[in-house]
């Protein structure tokens, strides 16, 4: 085998890179189909029974699997997507970071082993879980700081971290300090408000990056062919869709002090306004893996190269537009 010129192994490797991010971004489609099918299954082998929320099929034995290894899988796809502009990056990775704690800490539930009489906890028979798992998670993360911080200040670089990629990193770092201190400090408390609390921010943080995107997207070369104001409407109503579900979820919760709220032991609010998050979720992720098909890197962040109306054997082609102007 001849060895490959420099340009012939740059053009694999930037293949590499494509199908790659291609196949990072499909699979947080799939991820969301995974869990929305499997919760189908769920309800059709209990009767057509709703349970009160997605987070209390941890508590099944058929469902809890898919459950949590959705939520793993998501962190890590958040995480690993990388290439975004200003403070995206960042808040993908602090909603990559805090969603695995959302199955790590199940949500509170109706027990006998409360120990207030009507009031939802965890119960005390997955106190060994919650420690092994946020023992674990904890340190997995203070050993990431530790080779972030290592690679941030101390390794010679010809492409140095961006003032944003390093406020990332202590962000993420004051956020492990507050888990950790909470889970240290009052555990009790963590244990009761941990997994609401991350949930809600995850969200939160997914929302104003899909309002990001929704005012700076270009659909610029994408697959559907459609124009960066079309990108940037979807992603916009998409954003105030998700933001309506989580304040009518926040509401929820003041109003009944519950986080798996049923309304007349009969419509699982809760469960709703998570399906309704989820399928939003998934929604944003099949637009922007058809919106970034091409790339892997936004066009707003590098621009593409012009690609001429006439190919080079003479036959017509689609010209590449000029990068539009993203506006609000």
């Amino acid at each position: 085998m001849e060895p490959l010129t420099a340009a012939d192994r740059e053009a694999l490797e930037d293949k590499a890179a494509l199908d790659t991010y291609r196949t990072l971004r499909s699979g947080l489609v799939t991820i969301g189909v995974l869990l929305a099918l499997g919760l189908v299954v769920h309800i059709v082998r209990s009767g057509g029974r709703v349970p009160p929320s997605i987070s209390a099929t941890f508590y099944t034995d058929d469902l809890r699997g898919i459950f949590v290894a959705t939520l793993l899988a998501v962190g890590l796809a958040l995480v690993t997507v990388k290439g975004r502009p200003g403070a995206e990056n960042s808040l993908l990775d602090i909603a990559g970071i805090l969603i695995p704690v959302v199955g790590f800490v199940p949500t509170p539930i109706a027990d006998p082993s409360c120990p207030v009489p009507g009031r939802d906890c965890v119960p005390a028979a997955f106190d060994t879980a919650i420690d092994t798992n946020m023992l674990a998670y904890l340190g997995a993360g203070l050993l990431a700081l530790l080779v972030a911080g290592w690679r941030m200040w101390s390794v010679r670089s010809s492409t140095p971290w961006s003032p944003s990629t390093r406020t990332g990193v202590l962000a993420l770092a004051a956020l492990w300090v507050v888990y950790a201190g909470a889970y240290a400090l009052v555990r009790p408390v963590f244990v009761q408000y941990a997994h609401y609390t991350s949930a809600i921010s995850f969200f939160v943080l997914l929302i104003i990056v899909v309002w990001i995107n929704g005012r700076n997207s270009t659909g610029v070369g994408d697959l559907a062919d459609l124009s960066g104001a079309a990108y940037r409407r979807i992603y916009r109503s998409i954003a105030i869709a998700m933001l309506v579900a989580v304040a009518v979820g926040v509401v929820v919760f003041a109003v009944t002090g519950r986080q798996n709220a049923v309304v007349d032991d009969r419509f699982a609010v809760v469960f709703w306004i998570e399906a309704v998050l989820l399928a939003l979720f998934v929604t944003y992720w099949v637009f922007q893996t058809v919106e970034l098909w091409s790339f892997t890197i936004p066009p707003r962040v590098v621009p593409p190269e012009p690609r001429p109306a006439t190919s080079s054997d003479g036959t017509p082609g689609r010209a590449t537009p000029p990068l539009p102007e993203a506006s609000n």
